[in-house]
């Protein structure tokens, strides 16, 4: 036994790196998005963590020739990797403009329907204010109820720090149906407007203040 217990064999490694080049060439190959394992990207992971336990090892027991192949072995997925999520995401932003159908939505790995539903808010909300700019008493009623969100947000924020003393918070993303209009929404990744009948992607707890406030629904047969 090594000083580093290896998660995956060289063998599960050789396959995870076929996979990458095997999904790349699909990406290539055809204008939609392709389906893929939804344990892709934690088969990934573990693939370069063991990498870089192969590599420690070798290191630990003066391997440098095995040091050597390990390093290269774990340059050529990176490498593959990089042109698959360059191809691959190049299509989730194409598709994140329009309206997320199923069809797009159902091939996705989670980290990729995360990804898509983000950017389809953010521009949406973008069109939305060059399309259909507000007046000034639309601004301040706006801007009024937006403050209102705000403070919600940081009263739930402090409710949650006092019970990270006791327990871990794990944090979740909900998806929800709007029943509101222009609606004034502030999260980690930027500040939005959302409209009637948007299909967004949001962290839990802001989803929670919109639901209590009857401005949305939640849809749970998505993922």
């Amino acid at each position: 036994m090594g000083l580093y217990q290896m998660t995956l064999t060289i063998a599960e490694i050789e396959r995870i790196s076929k996979e990458i080049r095997d999904y790349y060439r699909a990406e290539s190959v055809n204008l939609s998005i392709q389906k893929i394992k939804m344990s892709f990207y934690d088969e990934i992971e573990e693939a370069l963590e063991s990498l870089n336990e192969m590599a420690n090892e070798s290191i630990a027991k003066d391997r440098i020739e095995t040091y050597r192949k390990v390093m290269d072995k774990k340059e050529i997925m990176e490498k593959n990797l990089k042109n698959f999520l360059l191809k691959r995401y190049e299509k989730l932003m194409r598709e994140s403009l329009y309206d997320i159908s199923s069809k797009t939505y159902e091939p996705l790995a989670q980290p990729e329907k995360k990804f898509i539903m983000e950017m389809h808010n953010q521009m949406d909300a973008l069109f939305r204010n060059i399309l259909s700019p507000m007046s000034k008493g639309e601004e301040k009623q706006l801007k009024n109820e937006e403050s209102t969100i705000v403070q919600d947000k940081a009263a739930k924020k402090e409710e949650i720090e006092e019970k990270q003393e006791t327990q871990p918070i794990k944090s979740e993303m909900m998806v929800l149906s709007v029943m509101a209009d222009y609606l004034p929404v502030a999260t980690y990744i930027g500040d939005f407007y959302l409209h009637h009948a948007d299909i967004v992607y949001l962290p839990k707890e802001i989803g929670q203040i919109l639901l209590e406030r009857k401005y949305a629904r939640e849809i749970k047969n998505l993922s």
